[in-house]
């Protein structure tokens, strides 16, 4: 036995499946709209209303023509859209779109009824699962009335096209009887039923759009702005793409967004590397010529001169060196060092190239090899105290510009500029407490208005933004307190009903802040649970700001 359907128990219920079938046709609607064949209004209609050409020779000879569309193929797209509304299984059947329709508009006045009640029957008669002619029928037989076919509507003949040429191979039931007639028959009659078809769809959506405006149809807003067609050729995304060698199940988006260690971001070294010819490795070396560390490079730019090759290098995706060897007799010879250069065009590629710089800091020499091949030999460049300390610092301070750029999915401009300790301070505050922690405000007071007679128990930080280096970086709206917090009334405005205080933590004492969003203060115990800035050459102890 089938499953019986299922209907709505209550008017309300009637109701929201109503609003659901008026949205689902909304939308089909409106793809069937955007389609160029409709969009050609009165192409559609001549193609709708049917009709021929005719001409009379003088010997009695009728040559007849009938139109098609210019494009087979762009048709078959168009009753393609159009079939669903045909359908009774489909949500969108016209029948299901007229009946909610009823249930939603309930008593209307005269006119609109008969508009509505009119636009249904023309969707009965246009109805093709069934024999009725809607313009003509064919019947043919030979001249001595041999091999005669049984009378095929045009509803026939445009199911069996839909049916047995265009998205089946199986016409059954009355839709049989139309295969007694060619391809083109059916395809000519298919065109005009479901050009009739389009344009009874567009008509049903002007209806159900003017009954929106009127504000007797309350439609899901997304029926009407949701994209019905791609409308490009081409599509653009921007992302992260990650590889693993050997994995054996892929990860589950559902289940977690983490990926494990065998997952690694697919760089420009790793697509350069992909061709043989531009892979070269780079290993750093201590003074008694022991690996210290690999990196897997890749040649990114070739020039060939007449007696001279030139090649670019990118090492740790993020610095180049260059390098130009000697040509004799079609045979690479003597190689010699050009210089180096970073890419700092964001702040991931910063990071990367000041942590390469740190690691070729702690080495002897770098060696260039291609396959079992040593290339080349360099000595390690040298950094002052003074030049490696400025290099920690700018590591500290592009990782903590990173890990926020993470956090909220938004890139900055890359910190290529001067930035001070106040930076520095403010940006590790933002990281520690955009990760749920607890951080120490400033030494000192702080001044709010508030309502007359009741002093804030907790002070709330607007949202703000700062340029480190040329990083806009934001933080977002924050809090703070101290459970032993002194609170002073300096001064009262009773015309608006406010008072200004002065509150500051104990001598010598900080506030504490974070962000509600991230962190979860229960009480003043959970105040004492700070953590450290642990920044290089920085006394948290001692800062005020």
């Amino acid at each position: 036995m089938g499953r019986e359907a299922k209907t709505p128990r209550s008017d309300v219920d009637r109701r929201q499946a109503g609003r659901d079938t008026l949205s689902r046709f909304v939308l089909r609607a409106r793809r069937v709209q955007a389609h160029s064949l409709v969009a050609d209004w009165d192409n559609l209609l001549q193609q709708a209303h049917g009709g021929f050409d005719g001409h009379l020779d003088m010997a009695g000879k009728m040559t007849m023509t009938r139109r098609l569309p210019k494009d087979e193929e762009v048709f078959e797209s168009l009753a393609s859209r159009v079939r669903p509304l045909t359908v009774k299984s489909e949500p969108v059947y016209y029948v299901k779109v007229f009946d909610a329709l009823s249930e939603l508009l309930g008593e209307v006045d005269g006119g609109l009824r008969s508009r509505i009640e009119a636009l249904r029957a023309a969707w009965d008669d246009a109805e093709i699962q069934g024999t009725q002619i809607q313009a003509y029928a064919l019947q043919s037989a030979r001249l001595d009335g041999s091999s005669a076919t049984p009378r095929v509507s045009d509803t026939q003949l445009a199911a069996a096209w839909l049916y047995a040429d265009l998205v089946h191979a199986d016409a059954q039931g009355a839709k049989k009887e139309a295969l007694a007639f060619s391809m083109s028959e059916r395809y000519a009659a298919a065109v005009r039923v479901f050009s009739h078809m389009a344009a009874l769809t567009v008509t049903t959506l002007d209806l159900i759009a003017s009954l929106r405006a009127d504000g007797l149809l309350t439609v899901d807003p997304e029926a009407w702005d949701d994209k019905v067609v791609v409308g490009v050729t081409e599509l653009t995304e921007e992302g992260r793409i990650f590889v693993a060698s050997e994995v054996e199940d892929l990860p589950d988006l559902r289940e977690s967004i983490s990926l494990s260690d065998n997952w690694s971001a697919f760089t420009v070294t790793d697509l350069l590397r992909q061709a043989p010819a531009n892979r070269v490795r780079v290993v750093l070396r201590d003074e008694s010529g022991e690996a210290l560390m690999p990196f897997d490079a890749a040649v990114v730019r070739r020039n060939r001169e007449s007696d001279s090759l030139e090649w670019d290098v990118l090492v740790a995706g993020s610095t180049v060196f260059k390098f130009a060897f000697e040509q004799r007799d079609g045979q690479l010879t003597a190689a010699r060092y050009i210089g180096w250069d970073t890419i700092e065009t964001s702040n991931e590629l910063k990071l990367a190239s000041t942590r390469f710089m740190l690691k070729v800091h702690d080495a002897s020499a770098l060696t260039f090899e291609i396959g079992e091949h040593r290339l080349m030999q360099l000595d390690a460049p040298s950094f002052s105290d003074d030049m490696t300390k400025e290099l920690l610092v700018i590591e500290e301070t592009v990782a903590d510009i990173v890990a926020v750029e993470h956090m909220i999915e938004q890139v900055f401009d890359p910190c290529i500029g001067k930035f001070f300790d106040t930076d520095r301070v403010f940006l590790r505050r933002v990281r520690l407490m955009m990760e749920g922690h607890l951080v120490h405000s400033a030494l000192g007071s702080v001044s709010v208005t508030a309502p007359l007679g009741k002093p804030p128990q907790v002070l709330i930080a607007a949202p703000d933004t700062r340029n480190v280096g040329g990083a806009e970086v934001p933080l977002p709206q924050y809090v703070m307190r101290h459970p032993h917090m002194s609170i002073e009334e300096v001064s009262s405005d009773t015309a608006n009903n406010t008072s200004s205080y002065k509150i500051e933590p104990p001598s010598g004492d900080r506030f504490s802040m974070w962000i509600p969003a991230v962190c979860r203060v229960q009480g003043d115990q959970d105040l004492e649970n700070v953590a450290r800035l642990n920044l290089n050459g920085i006394d948290e102890e001692k800062i005020d700001y």
